[in-house]
């Protein structure tokens, strides 16, 4: 008994040995697992924090300089509205200052002269010329100062001033408005951290231009970022970051003990830093509370030895799940586009700086985006919009190689980092994403342009090659079907050239080298009588004519085609009033007006004021707006066309045709005139049966709706003969007489010479 005793007390005792060492074990595991896990966790939450920081700053800063820009923008579109008065008149000048106060978003608009002196859309004038915007402003340069003391009431404003230059190009003052002050609640705010009450604004010393309330970092407006920064070396840094071009970067400060993130971010065309500056703990705070719990149930788990071994073993799993699940939705929050499913623009940038690491292989960036996708959005609406998108995306994804990607960068605009061995290896991948594109998505015709840069530098910026892929598809944008095109030195060349033509066109639009040629317009009947002409521009620099392919684009891109239209409008003014005085009747000229002139307050009753300035009747003018101009806005458009036709002018659509929504134009738009594209026709027009129902047809439906069609382009006698068959009331082209200077033009159509 006593032995049997001896052997249970041994068995316990093994068996307490064992439970001690199987804890022991336990417990070691556990400690031996939070050396390991933790910092592998606790470098993966720092990432993450800065991640989301700096994504926040740049976010933020792009949201404020869009707000900044966008004032600047609107008060600058109006400092032509001064040219067509007397700056010496008050009360004419302070009326427009009060109409561009009520149009925009200002307190206060003043127009000042070149005395300094500044009329008051309050009704007063005040000597401001030792203001620094105003001498800047008739210096030729535009400024926003912030919180600056307006001179007429006193109160804190932001002031934004730009110059205002006459028909010459010469400046005759400046336009300034002000606005109350800029805080961050005028835009969508990402928070940082959680925590939406750390942005700031910085000038190049330090100085907070703007800041949020309620900083955990103390700053206030006109302190100084650099005088509270503990450490000098961290200072140093933060002083040559707002000083240098390129400021999207993440620092971390000490700032009264305390460690922050400051990630800064640039403003372009300005010299101030957005940045927002987190405390580290309070980012870590939500994160920290999740590691405490869990080392503390894992602590209480192990205390239940081997009943509980397994019971730890399954819920540290679990926990490790659970963080690592929180990690990675808050990465795919960052980097996963919420319309397309697919990668942002901010990991596509992330995985290009890592692959240009690998020169083993080459690479080219692809740029891809789909032609007028507003006319989509207008179809479908944004939701079946969103829903090409996501196709277009898939399609793109399973079209690139395995060691490929591609991300969304705006609306339609996609990027594609491809690996390449052979060039014709992108011109699958191209020509099959085109293709799939074609027959996958059918409810509407989608005509992409893509660009192509083969990366020869792999120091090279993603923006830069992102540019130069641009370039590419820029040249083959809005043809009419679906293409491609490779980067080369010339579209460099271009860009220089376009910059060239922009360093002059002010200068030769005063010197009057722009001269208006006109093609005639002709009925198509037995005599092919003179009807009118078309209005077209023609650039005459140093003895040599410039094609307008040269130049047409460019000026409508950077807005200076407005000026150009407004400029031939007036030419072709002086012209009927000639025509006028010499006893004629004039015939109507018809003068392109672009699609920039839709959004202009005033367009209208702008061309209406220049007719009454030569005393000429609206009715021998015509208003010629290609139809492509409807996918801006078809309801302004509308308007537009209403307020055109009210004044007296005629109406005419050009390219008819080429779009799509022409019918439904046709339906809602008041018009006179139709210019067929010459698109339908063929060199052998009544020999090709397609083109001779499509313009029937158009002719046909015209005539019904009490419109007159006339169509362009046309190059042979066939042609002429198979529009006069078909209905069509007038046609031009090199057939009947090309392009003219005025004086052959009269004498063509009046007989005038000498």
């Amino acid at each position: 008994m006593n032995k049997k005793t001896a052997e249970i007390k041994d068995k316990l005792r093994s068996a307490e040995y064992f439970f001690v060492g199987v804890f022991a074990f336990v417990v070691i595991a556990i400690l031996i697992l939070l050396m390991v896990y933790l910092p592998s966790v606790t470098t993966l939450l720092n990432e993450h924090a800065q991640s989301e920081v700096r994504a926040a700053s740049m976010a933020n800063a792009s949201a404020a300089e869009t707000w900044f820009n966008g004032n600047m923008t609107f008060l600058t579109s109006f400092a032509g509205d001064f040219t067509d008065i007397d700056i010496t008149d008050h009360d004419a000048v302070r009326a427009v200052c009060s109409r561009i106060a009520e149009n925009g978003n200002f307190r206060h608009v003043g127009f000042t002269g070149p005395d300094g002196i500044t009329i008051s859309s309050y009704g007063g004038t005040a000597n401001t010329s030792n203001r620094g915007f105003i001498r800047q402003g008739l210096e030729g340069g535009q400024s926003l100062y912030a919180h600056t003391n307006c001179d007429f009431d006193g109160k804190l404003s932001d002031m934004y001033t730009t110059p205002v230059r006459n028909a010459n190009g010469d400046i005759i003052g400046a336009l300034t408005a002000d606005i109350v002050p800029f805080t961050f609640s005028d835009i969508n705010l990402l928070d940082a951290g959680g925590d939406k009450n750390c942005f700031f604004i910085f000038d190049v010393d330090g100085y907070v231009v703007y800041c949020s309330e309620n900083s955990a970092v103390g700053l206030g407006a006109s302190d100084n970022l650099l005088n509270v920064i503990t450490d000098e070396n961290e200072s140093k840094d933060v002083d040559y970051l707002l000083n240098s071009v390129s400021r999207d970067e993440l620092k971390t400060l000490t700032i009264g003990g305390r460690t922050y993130f400051a990630a800064f971010s640039g403003l372009t065309g300005k010299d101030w830093t957005f940045a927002a500056i987190v405390p580290t703990d309070s980012v870590f705070s939500s994160y920290g509370l999740m590691i405490g719990f869990t080392i503390g149930l894992i602590i209480m788990m192990s205390m239940l030895l081997l009943v509980a071994l397994t019971v730890v073993t399954l819920r540290i799993n679990k926990i490790k799940k659970g963080i690592d699940g929180a990690i990675t939705e808050g990465l795919t929050a960052l980097y996963t586009d919420t319309i397309t499913g697919h990668d942002t623009i901010e990991r596509f940038r992330e995985n290009f700086a890592v692959a240009m690491k690998d020169t083993a292989t080459g690479h080219a960036l692809m740029s891809l985006d789909v032609d007028r996708f507003k006319a989509v959005n207008d179809m479908f609406g944004y939701e079946g919009g969103n829903d090409i998108i996501r196709r277009l995306s898939d399609i793109i994804k399973r079209d690139i190689g395995k060691n490929d990607f591609f991300a969304r960068s705006t609306g339609d605009l996609f990027y594609i980092l491809a690996q390449f061995d052979d060039k014709k290896e992108l011109t699958d991948i191209a020509e099959h994403i085109m293709s799939d594109v074609e027959y996958q998505i059918t409810e509407a015709v989608l005509n992409l342009s893509i660009g192509i840069y083969i990366i020869d530098d792999p120091n090279i910026r993603s923006r830069v090659a992102g540019d130069r892929a641009d370039m590419a598809r820029d040249s083959v944008k809005n043809s009419k079907q679906s293409r491609y095109s490779f980067f080369d030195s010339s579209m460099l060349a271009k860009i220089r050239r376009e910059k060239k033509i922009e360093d002059i066109m002010e200068d030769s639009l005063a010197l009057g080298e722009f001269l208006v040629y006109l093609q005639p317009k002709v009925n198509l009947d037995d005599n092919n009588d003179v009807v009118g002409a078309e209005a077209l521009v023609r650039w005459l620099h140093d003895g040599k004519l410039i094609p307008p392919g040269d130049f047409i684009p460019l000026f409508e891109r950077n807005g200076f085609v407005m000026k150009i239209d407004y400029y031939i409008f007036e030419e072709v003014c002086k012209l009927q009033k000639k025509y006028i005085t010499l006893g004629y009747k004039p015939k109507v000229i018809s003068v392109n007006m672009s699609r920039v002139h839709i959004h202009k307050p005033g367009f209208v009753s702008d061309l209406a004021a220049i007719c009454d300035k030569y005393g000429v009747d609206t009715k021998y003018l015509e208003i010629e707006i290609t139809e492509s101009a409807a996918y801006e806005d078809a309801a302004v458009l509308n308007d537009i066309f209403r307020k055109i036709k009210e004044c007296g002018f005629h109406v005419s659509i050009d390219d008819f045709g080429t779009g799509y929504s022409s019918l439904n134009m046709l339906k809602d738009l008041p018009v006179d005139v139709l210019k067929i594209d010459r698109s339908f026709l063929t060199e052998n027009a009544d020999e090709h049966e397609n083109a001779s129902l499509i313009i029937g047809c158009v002719v046909t439906l015209a005539a019904s709706l009490s419109i007159r069609t006339i169509c362009e382009g046309i190059e042979t006698k066939e042609q002429a003969l198979l529009l006069t068959k078909l209905g069509c009331n007038m046609a031009q082209g090199f057939f009947f007489a090309r392009p003219m200077p005025v004086p052959d033009y009269e004498k063509l159509a009046y007989g005038i010479t000498g």
